[in-house]
């Protein structure tokens, strides 16, 4: 049995109480999740930057890391401005594990829908983990972790792919030395 404190006493995950309030707490988390797609569809940064606490820890597909939600904000109202303008995301979350009666790990899939398409672009799938916490009544994220989903070792094809991309990352980017 999972243990921990909350204001009621012991944290028992079998107890009626605990599963009912888990119960709503996971539909805040998944309806948070709903909005963070819909602040994105909008091109919306702020709204998008709200869903994160203060002192949010933001990973994006290409392992670029942002830090707090001013700053998740601002990145992704330029994103919306210049680069996704236009597009929308489409998500599902696969699963939500409460590490305690505040804390929530959740891992979710996700696409990108590119301006002027009706689908996603199978080549943005991803995958991701989120913390989301209790704040007030409410729930925000505290961390986020995009990975594209690349795997290496599905076919000789996707490892061809896999091995041409990683060469031109090492010739093409910036501050990088090719070898």
């Amino acid at each position: 049995m999972a243990t921990g404190h909350n204001q009621k006493g012991p944290f028992d995950p079998m107890n009626r109480e605990t599963t009912a309030r888990y119960q709503t707490d996971e539909a805040k988390i998944r309806a948070l999740f709903e909005d963070l797609l819909a602040d994105w569809g909008r091109g919306d940064g702020e709204a998008y930057g709200s869903r994160f606490t203060e002192d949010a820890d933001y990973v994006a597909f290409d392992g670029t890391r942002t830090m707090g939600r001013a700053e998740i904000a601002a990145s992704h109202q330029e994103l919306f401005d210049k680069w996704l303008k236009g597009t929308h995301l489409t998500g599902h979350i696969l699963s939500v594990k409460f590490l305690s009666s505040d804390v929530a790990l959740i891992h979710a899939t996700g696409g990108t829908v590119m301006r002027g398409k009706t689908k996603p672009s199978p080549e943005r799938d991803s995958i991701q983990t989120l913390v989301a916490v209790r704040d007030g009544t409410e729930w925000r994220f505290a961390a986020f972790h995009n990975s594209r989903v690349r795997p290496i070792g599905s076919n000789p094809a996707a490892f061809l792919i896999w091995a041409i991309t990683d060469r031109l990352w090492r010739i093409l980017a910036p501050g990088k030395k090719g070898t």
